[in-house]
């Protein structure tokens, strides 16, 4: 089992956005230092309440200077935001620098304000990241290649630099919705998923959906198949975890509501979420977000949900996010990692 570090470093009251990103850096260094095996950094544009992070793959050296083993990945890159040409470039740079540890993580996206912004329609976004991951596949194992798609065409190309890893950085796909877990099944990728957007019981269906696609398209499910990224925190008891939270689950919600509302309601498409976002900050059902998306508890009960979803979905890598809604003090964050690793981690090695 290896354990992973989430990060996608919103705005924060109080700090400037240089001091979020120092903050990140220096969790991420600890992490290092106390065993976790990978970081993971978000994608996400226009909406610094909800993220920072717009170019993880730019940040993916500096902490590779920072850091000794620590392997380090995105989460996700947003292909159908991308030429694959450059993306396959920057990627590539990303893992010379780091010594070979990138951990390419690729998605479509869903966040209907990136597609605004970039003049990318959502409807695109499964044709666009089919062909883009496809590109970049064959940018990194071909001499030369071409291609001709709907939406890009390359011809006669050598793209450079190679990447230090071969044949190319590991590729795990996020999914979250069954049309995702489905086709990614076909393809017989890895997969990334968050409770964060599929909760507990949707995954169990959308898993199953998973495993079906694989394995009627000839796949065999792998040892490092699947990754799953819950928010965690550990606490002195499992009430005092809960209390710990509540405020940052909200503030995550307020924060998504954010960056749908900044849409024009002339988009449209976005307005049943938006409204569902509010209704769930009207009222927010944290005891069922406790059970079905957030792992909030004293050390033993943290070791037997996340030991239970290991073995129900065949985890090879768990993800946790210690700051959801980035509203624990900092020092509350280094306790709950260091408790975590002492406590946590090693009933799972």
């Amino acid at each position: 089992m290896r354990f992973g570090l989430f990060y996608q470093a919103s705005e924060a009251d109080g700090q400037t956005h240089i001091e979020r990103y120092a903050e990140m850096l220096d969790l991420i260094a600890l992490g290092d230092t106390l065993g976790f095996d990978v970081a993971w950094l978000a994608e996400l544009h226009f909406g610094g309440a909800f993220s920072l992070l717009a170019s993880p793959l730019m940040v993916v050296p500096v902490i590779a200077q920072r850091t000794q083993r620590i392997r380090i990945g995105t989460a996700v890159t947003l292909l159908p935001l991308h030429h694959p040409l450059s993306c396959a470039e920057q990627a590539a740079t990303a893992d010379l620098l780091s010594g070979g540890r990138l951990e390419f993580g690729v998605g479509r996206g869903s966040i209907p304000s990136q597609f605004h912004g970039f003049r990318v329609a959502v409807s695109e976004n499964r044709a666009r990241f089919d062909e883009a991951l496809e590109i970049i596949r064959l940018a990194w194992t071909k001499e030369r290649f071409s291609f001709r798609g709907a939406f890009y065409q390359v011809e006669d190309v050598a793209v450079v630099p190679r990447p230090l890893q071969r044949p190319h950085p590991p590729i795990r796909v996020a999914v979250h919705t069954a049309e995702s877990f489905a086709h990614i099944g076909d393809l017989g990728l890895s997969i990334y998923s968050g409770t964060t957007t599929t909760p507990l019981p949707q995954l169990r269906e959308y898993t199953a959906l998973y495993r079906a696609h694989l394995a009627a398209a000839g796949h065999a499910w792998q040892p490092d198949q699947m990754a799953l990224m819950l928010p965690v925190h550990v606490g002195a008891t499992s009430g005092a975890a809960r209390d710990a939270m509540r405020a940052g689950v909200l503030k995550y919600y307020k924060n998504i509501e954010t960056i749908f509302a900044q849409l024009p309601d002339s988009y449209g498409d976005h307005l049943p979420r938006l409204k569902t976002i509010r209704e769930t900050i009207a009222n927010l059902p944290y005891e069922k977000f406790c059970r079905d998306q957030g792992v909030f508890g004293d050390a033993a009960e943290v070791v037997d949900r996340l030991q239970a979803a290991r073995d129900e979905f065949g985890l090879s890598q768990i993800i946790c996010w210690f700051d959801q809604g980035s509203m624990l003090p900092r020092a509350e964050v280094e306790r709950a990692m260091r408790q975590f690793t002492d406590e946590v981690m090693p009933k799972f090695r």
